[in-house]
């Protein structure tokens, strides 16, 4: 069995190492993996003298062809290629649709740049390239919530906070409140803000970097969403972190 069992031995021990930036020594990685310790002390030098692993003393770290690997896969794909499976499973286990957005330079809207629609009857939708203003969307007001206080105080400047609806908070001190307990929580909640049947759960996705590079957003009808509102809060937090793991994020926040 040591042939076939090699490639998944290694894989699971570059996935393990990624997770635990300080590194793990042999008995650690042999608990956590449920593996011998003799088969793991062979796939252990083969990584180390390819590279693929560092050593010091007796803690085993990722090493700079792991790095290098990684940075030649991401450089060729597009945040919407890597995030297009977590919208697709994510609309299979929620029934609804699920969006991509990314901040447009001028830091004024938000762009949709991938969607998979719901094929329920009734069902958020939205084309491809629609822009939402931040102070009244979710994956807007995810940007918003991640900007410094100087950035999000030049945006409040620069736009005309119009009410879209009746439930459209435009007071700059509410939706500093708003942006603060969505930094708090890790998601951003719209019940009929920008239209007045649609909801968005909207949650961060952070690149390798710690900075937010796009936003994910399940769209629902009001009506379904304040049905089963934790299930969508949580969805949407499971499949930003998902993402934002792919790229490389594996800071502590609320991702």
């Amino acid at each position: 069995m040591e042939g076939p069992m090699v490639l998944p031995r290694a894989f699971s021990l570059l996935r393990l190492l990624a997770e635990v930036p300080h590194g793990m020594n042999l008995s650690d990685m042999a608990a956590r993996l449920d593996m011998p310790k003799s088969s793991l002390s062979s796939t252990l030098k083969a990584l180390t003298d390819q590279g693929f692993l560092a050593r010091k003393g007796a803690l085993y770290f990722l090493g700079s062809e792991a790095y290098a690997l990684a940075s030649t896969i991401l450089a060729g794909r597009t945040i919407r290629q890597i995030a297009r499976p977590y919208l697709e499973q994510t609309m299979e286990e929620t029934g609804e649709t699920v969006l991509l957005s990314q901040l447009d330079p001028d830091q004024k809207f938000a762009s949709y740049i991938d969607t998979v629609e719901s094929d329920k009857s009734i069902r958020f939708s939205v084309p491809l390239a629609a822009r939402r203003a931040l102070y009244c969307s979710s994956a807007g007001r995810v940007f918003l919530a991640f900007m410094t206080d100087r950035q999000r105080a030049s945006y409040y400047d620069s736009v005309s906070l119009e009410r879209m609806t009746d439930k459209t908070e435009t007071d700059r001190v509410e939706l500093e409140q708003v942006v603060a307990e969505i930094r708090q929580t890790g998601v951003a909640i719209t019940m009929g803000t920008y239209s007045a049947d649609a909801a968005g759960f909207g949650a961060p996705i952070f690149n390798s970097d710690g900075a937010v590079t796009a936003a994910l957003t399940i769209g629902v009808p009001v009506s379904r969403a304040e049905r089963d509102k934790q299930k969508y809060i949580d969805a949407a937090i499971k499949t930003a972190a998902n993402i934002s793991k792919t790229l490389g994020y594996s800071g502590g926040g609320k991702s």
